[in-house]
């Protein structure tokens, strides 16, 4: 006969009083089959789990647009290729995102009710071969959130990171919002 059966664990049990997993450390899940049974098996992590985020690396940046809202954290990113500092602030573990210009005035945010840690941003111009520090925000979001302002050229490309302040890591979301740059020089006398 065969036997098949599913079941769900949480680490650490929220019953017992262990410590929370520490972010980094390696772990091993041992799984056996009940009384000695042998059997083919699969698991899988179904929430909780931190990967390096694919854009931990300046040329694996998200291009993002005009609008756009993405979810992401640094948990588990390095700061392998960010300049050691921009706009006053010292970069730390973070991601990058690219966009770019097209002349509008472009803002950039982790206010978000999602952001749950002390978060940073830099702006650079690039290529990442090559970059340019445009600015760099810490709190001027609500509580601990980054926003940054700039006028952004047409075709340029824009470099974002966004890290946490000092060693600060948790998820966050990250808003772009454009406003036309368009002016009006009206009538003088």
């Amino acid at each position: 006969g065969s036997f098949q059966g599913t079941g769900s664990f949480i680490i650490p049990d929220p019953s017992s009083s262990t410590t929370p997993l520490t972010i980094g450390e390696e772990y091993y899940i041992y799984i056996d089959g009940y009384g000695g049974d042998e059997c083919d098996y699969y698991w899988e992590a179904l929430q909780g789990v931190a990967l390096t985020p694919e854009n931990d690396s300046c040329e694996n940046a998200i291009v993002i647009s005009c609008g756009d809202v993405d979810t992401s954290n640094n948990i588990l990113a390095t700061n392998n290729d960010a300049p050691s500092s921009c706009g006053g602030l010292n970069t730390g573990a973070g991601v990058w995102y690219e966009f770019i210009g097209n002349g509008s005035s472009v803002t950039i945010s982790t206010d978000y009710a999602f952001t749950n840690f002390d978060t940073e941003l830099f702006v650079y111009e690039g290529p990442c071969s090559n970059l340019t520090c445009i600015g760099s925000d810490n709190n001027s979001g609500s509580g601990t959130t980054s926003e940054f302002t700039f006028t952004s050229n047409a075709g340029i490309s824009y470099l974002i990171y966004v890290d946490g302040n000092g060693s600060s890591i948790g998820e966050f979301q990250i808003g772009f919002t454009c406003q036309s740059c368009d002016a009006d020089a009206g009538t003088w006398d």
